[in-house]
């Protein structure tokens, strides 16, 4: 087992009123004055601004947009020979004083920084005594070039009631002690990626976090220390709300955001454990209502707080000429978690989704194509005596692999080349092939399935394979491989990945662990 600097220790339209434990909950929230901030959706020539007014005055969010890394040393903001803005919108209660900002009219391959100020007008003038903010962001590269591209994807943050430690410690593989809270994220940033994919479970809206909570003895016993905890059940619109603002208030994921841009998937931690559509929740505190009202109110938050420009999961993105991005969205449009047997298939992308990603698979000009999933393809994940994920312990195609055989037939057949997938959500991170000649299902294309995660929660596995297209581990790793606890907490197995395509379109896969050493290398030449 690796030596990890151990930790010093013996957290769209619903009711808006916050519960008891949301309202004794946000007193200790130590909202800066300081505006949150973030860019995603990057295009070639476009990319989203995303801010907080963190004084939570009704008041209007300002961004303005440079090639010029000294944006803040301009006394002319209106100067439109080199600053962008200012773009307006409405930061007010009834989007928890959030706005997303689309910029357009951007060349394309070019670094971008910007600033994000709050202010009572929405003229064109700004004060520099105000409280602003900034951040940077590289635009994609135009579809016809050739240029390398490096990025990550994570998923899984503040589970199983692990939350922000300002105790955790690690030391990282260049000697740097990072302490405090989601220590994960200084290890990304310092990756310098093009963007980051949050592929899922960007919060526990169903976890509490305590304030305390023990250390397994199997890793020394101790205390664990949340500070602050989290201690309700998200079934509120605000309450959802809070989740996020939980997380943000991390330094580390700051940080990152600010250097770095992003694209956003949700998967079932963001409403509950496992939820599907229909489904009616019966145990405390949910107490009968429906799967469909709480998603609804997440998924307002997740658009409040996150850069989307749009009221769509399930969305693709080119960058450059050899990557183009397909983020699915798993969740939505699934049927129940039953036995996943039936001959003719279960739902789990719905009818739009599926003609979707086959239409833009086919169209595709990039060398690669990307397929992002928030569960996995080929790793059995039960959900009581049913399951939650596409795979059902079965040679036989059946239930929701039904949509994917069909998925993968046609990649073969309209000879759609060089498809990977990336995922998460199993807490463990994999390294998975697919071949036809040990498949029960055969007519496919070879291919591989690329697996993180935690980025920050409890590691457990690693999984069993289902039969059905031929999996096979080249490399896993987990708890049960290192004689440690299932559960286990952040220092010890927690993952991201690192995707890096070179000028020639040789694509690289590193599994990174959370100091930042590379657990396992695949590489793939394009065909």
């Amino acid at each position: 087992m690796k030596n990890y600097s151990v930790f010093k220790a013996s957290l769209i339209f619903g009711f808006v009123a916050f519960g008891q434990e949301a309202i004794a909950f946000d007193q200790h929230i130590r909202h800066e004055k300081k505006p949150y901030v973030a860019s995603g959706e990057v295009t070639a020539n476009s990319a989203v601004i995303w801010g907080r007014c963190n004084e939570e005055k009704e008041t209007y969010l300002k961004v303005f947009v440079s090639k010029n890394n000294n944006i803040l040393q301009h006394r002319r903001l209106g100067n439109k020979r080199t600053i962008i803005g200012p773009l307006v919108s409405q930061a007010t209660k009834a989007n928890d004083y959030t706005a997303s900002i689309n910029v357009t009219d951007l060349q394309p391959n070019t670094q971008y920084y910007y600033k994000v100020a709050c202010q009572i007008t929405s003229d064109r003038h700004y004060s520099f005594h105000q409280s602003f903010a900034e951040g940077k962001f590289r635009t994609a590269p135009a579809n016809t070039t050739n240029t390398s591209i490096r990025f990550l994807w994570g998923a899984d943050l503040a589970g199983q009631g692990w939350g922000r430690n300002p105790q955790l410690e690690i030391t990282n593989i260049h000697g740097d002690v990072v302490t405090g809270g989601y220590v994960i994220f200084d290890t990304m940033r310092k990756l310098h990626p093009d963007f980051v994919i949050f592929q899922g479970d960007n919060i526990y809206a169903d976890g509490p976090i305590p304030s305390t909570k023990d250390i397994p003895e199997e890793l020394g016993g101790g205390t664990w220390v949340n500070e602050p905890g989290k201690d309700f059940i998200a079934l509120t619109l605000n309450e959802f709300r809070q989740n996020w603002k939980y997380n943000l208030e991390d330094k580390h994921l700051r940080e990152l955001l600010k250097n770095t841009t992003s694209y956003y998937q949700w998967d079932d931690h963001e409403v509950r454990n496992n939820w599907y559509p229909g489904e009616i929740l019966t145990s405390p505190p949910y107490n009968g209502i429906e799967a469909n009202v709480l998603a609804e109110r997440s998924k307002q938050a997740f658009f409040e707080y996150t850069p989307i420009n749009s009221r769509r999961i399930f969305r693709k993105f080119q960058y450059g000429k050899h990557a183009e991005l397909f983020l699915l969205d798993e969740r939505s449009f699934r049927g129940p978690n039953d036995d996943n047997r039936n001959p003719l298939g279960n739902d789990i992308l719905g009818a739009e989704q599926l003609d979707w990603l086959k239409r833009h698979l086919k169209n595709s000009t990039a060398t690669w194509k990307i397929i992002s999933i928030d569960d996995p393809l080929g790793i059995i994940v039960n959900d009581g005596d049913g399951f939650d994920g596409v795979a059902n312990d079965q040679k036989k195609v059946v239930g929701r692999e039904v949509q994917f055989a069909e998925i993968l037939k046609f990649i073969k057949d309209e000879a759609i080349k060089n498809v990977v997938f990336l995922t998460s959500d199993v807490h463990f991170p994999a390294v998975i092939s697919y071949d036809p000649a040990k498949a029960e299902f055969s007519d496919f294309t070879p291919f591989y399935e690329f697996v993180v995660g935690p980025l920050h929660a409890g590691a457990f596995g690693p999984g069993k394979l289902d039969p059905s297209f031929g999996p096979q581990y080249e490399f896993v790793n987990g708890p049960d491989h290192q004689d440690l606890p299932q559960n286990t907490p952040p220092p010890y197995l927690q993952s991201f990945g690192m995707v890096e395509i070179d000028e020639e379109g040789a694509l690289s896969v590193k599994l990174i662990d959370i100091t930042g050493a590379v657990l396992f290398e695949k590489s793939l030449n394009a065909e």
